[in-house]
């Protein structure tokens, strides 16, 4: 079942990078999908996509996320918390607060942030 699930996230990634899946359809789908059978790995990165708009996630961080599952799932768990930081918050999100789906969650960050 956890193949399963990684194989249905790396598609929605390609679907996303490629253009034919939004920001806010990436995270719909991962709101409606379970993670029931899912190993570690799979259900962290579900459950931060389920808040892709607040945790400014957008495709550039694609890369980090797939390069989680050459880790064991534990391992690449523990290993995406310490680098949760993959981007620098304040500026991913000055360059998206003029975004549409991105842009209500920016003025949020930057007012903590400043």
């Amino acid at each position: 079942m956890s193949k399963d699930i990684r194989a249905e996230i790396r598609r929605v990634f390609d679907d996303w990078n490629a253009g034919r899946l939004t920001a806010q359809g990436v995270q719909n789908w991962a709101r409606a999908t379970s993670t029931k059978g899912a190993d570690a790995y799979a259900v962290a990165l579900i459950e931060r996509l389920r808040g892709l708009g607040e945790y400014l996630i957008t495709c550039d961080d694609i890369p980090t996320y797939l390069s989680g599952f050459d880790l064991e799932p534990e391992k690449a768990v523990a290993w995406l918390e310490s680098s949760s930081a993959i981007f620098d918050a304040k500026q991913r999100a000055t360059d998206l607060r003029d975004d549409p789906f991105y842009g209500p969650h920016t003025r949020a960050i930057l007012r903590d942030i400043s």
